[in-house]
């Protein structure tokens, strides 16, 4: 049986065997002082409580591209936080699963979770611009509200594409589609002065967005699939959004991808 990482089974499901009482997952839940992600830990208890959406919409998009069972296959899921998507491609039964995080409290919650569902998943300490180290590579990449944490996004980017045999899930902070977006540059040769509507990235600094010091650059769609382009990703799925701010996108750099592009956000 197949369980989603944050949904209670239906009434005429048997949930499986959690480990925890209800008190005793409260009690770990209690024992972090903040929680990310929200994930079900058996018994009617989530680390955020029932109805939080993040990160169930993100996946509610990625899964739509996704093969139904991912045996055989790896995954590494970049700033996996509590786990949250790592345990939703064990749970689809792929063969190995790699989280990375920089922050201990994440990664000691994440391998709470593990230890509560019963699954095996590899998790290390390391930030994100050393992902190299790793040396290995992965058929599918993970890689949900990174890229607007980055210091240098482009090279994260193309060391995942070294990385990655077939396809990436992304999402992040962006600048909003819209028509009355402008940069005018001088640019070209002859180089003369140009009106650019996408394709382009804005540096945050200090705690400007969202009152996070940890933001550093917001990108528009175009800018997105320009660097993904960069680094070997040829084949997009549609984009889509929320709160016209948060952008998920699915890029592969096979026609002949293991997921369906023409599934995804439908």
């Amino acid at each position: 049986m197949t369980v989603s990482s944050n949904r209670v089974p239906a009434d005429n499901v048997k949930e499986p065997p959690f480990p925890l009482t209800p008190d005793e997952s409260r009690k770990l839940i209690e024992g972090f002082s903040f929680w990310y992600h929200n994930i079900y830990l058996g018994n009617g208890v989530y680390t955020k409580g029932e109805g939080r959406e993040y990160p169930e919409h993100v996946w509610s998009c990625f899964e739509k591209a996704l093969p139904a069972n991912l045996s055989g296959l790896s995954v590494l899921d970049v700033g996996t936080n509590a786990g949250y998507f790592a345990l939703q491609m064990k749970l689809r039964s792929a063969r190995q699963v790699v989280g990375t995080d920089f922050v201990a409290m994440f990664l000691e919650q994440a391998e709470a979770v593990r230890r509560i569902w019963g699954v095996e998943i590899d998790y290390r300490f390391m930030d994100v611009h050393d992902i190299t180290k790793l040396d290995q590579t992965f058929d599918i990449v993970v890689f949900a509200g990174i890229l607007y944490h980055l210091r240098n996004p482009l090279q994260v980017i193309e060391d995942l594409g070294r990385m990655c045999s077939d396809a990436i899930l992304l999402e992040t902070e962006c600048i909003a589609d819209d028509p009355r977006n402008c940069v005018v540059v001088r640019q070209g040769s002859p180089a003369e002065l140009q009106t650019l509507n996408q394709g382009m990235m804005k540096f945050i600094e200090g705690s400007d967005l969202n009152g996070d010091p940890s933001n550093w650059w917001v990108p528009d769609t175009e800018c997105v699939k320009g660097m993904l382009r960069t680094a070997g990703f040829t084949h997009f799925s549609r984009p889509v959004f929320f709160s016209n701010c948060r952008l998920c996108m699915v890029a592969s750099k096979k026609s002949d991808t293991l997921l369906n592009l023409d599934a995804f956000g439908e």
